[in-house]
């Protein structure tokens, strides 16, 4: 994953690429480590950003002995980051369960001026309540690694030519202690509170959609879905020929739809 991470006063893990005046910070999903923006973030520091790729609790080399996993809480860990570095004029890119994560931490902070649904979960998905005892024990050990690993490559449209070494590389991170506990309870954590406040965001949106994502019945649907419902002026693309990661299957395209949206909203998110 490159240069060792630096850690916030929460204990949450991050690595800075690029050195530009456009803020980012890129939250990944569930099970997932900042490795995930490997290949997306350097194209954004061409553009001028500066990245700030996060671990999520629990995940990567962040701390792992949190007592809940839920997408508020991991909003106001981005909350909490930009308080400590001072930072403003801030796009946040959730990935999967990142943009409830994004959602939350727009409506808490006047120091986030835009965010990034990019093939993002802000709502429980259907039939949740059902679906969350069976998570729970399709992901327990001592199976829930290798399992994850099956389930995750399923998620891809296109697989990346590095894409082998990074399941190791999830694979022996979910090995640490504590890891596949956290991973386990963010997944069953309901989104239902982000849910009901979809229409207090106000700053801008971008819903970037994998169109080819399994994660959702019909990925553009979803993505109209997500426009409608969130308050701010919104704007919606689809990557075409990407899954449920499409800063790691079609980066290109996932930095240049992201770049047009920064620039196009500019300042405060005007």
């Amino acid at each position: 994953m490159g240069e060792a991470a630096t850690f916030t006063n929460r204990g949450i893990a991050y690595q800075t690429v690029g050195s530009g005046s456009r803020i980012v910070i890129a939250l990944p999903g569930i099970g997932d480590t900042r490795s995930s923006y490997r290949r997306l973030a350097p194209l954004l520091a061409e553009a001028s950003c500066t990245v700030h790729m996060m671990d999520l609790r629990g995940h990567g080399e962040s701390k792992a002995d949190f007592q809940t996993y839920t997408s508020e809480d991991i909003g106001d860990d981005v909350v909490a980051f930009l308080e400590e570095a001072d930072l403003d004029d801030v796009t946040i890119i959730g990935n999967s369960v990142g943009a409830a994560a994004a959602v939350h931490a727009s409506l808490q902070s006047a120091r986030v001026d835009r965010i990034v649904s990019l093939s993002g979960f802000v709502s429980d998905p259907p039939r949740f309540a059902i679906m969350r005892p069976m998570l729970a024990l399709a992901f327990a050990r001592p199976w829930g690694r290798t399992m994850w690993r099956k389930y995750r490559k399923s998620l891809f449209a296109t697989l990346p030519p590095d894409l082998d070494q990074n399941q190791i590389e999830i694979y022996d991170n979910l090995g640490e202690t504590g890891r596949l506990r956290a991973m386990r309870q963010m997944m069953c954590a309901s989104k239902v509170a982000i849910a009901g406040r979809l229409q207090e965001v106000t700053v801008p949106a971008l819903i970037a959609m994998g169109a080819k994502d399994p994660d959702f019945p019909d990925p553009g649907i979803e993505a109209k879905r997500q426009a409608d419902l969130l308050g701010g002026k919104n704007q919606l693309v689809m990557i075409e020929g990407a899954g449920h990661y499409p800063q790691i299957e079609r980066p290109d395209e996932t930095a240049c739809a992201i770049v047009a949206f920064i620039q196009s909203t500019g300042l405060h998110g005007a």
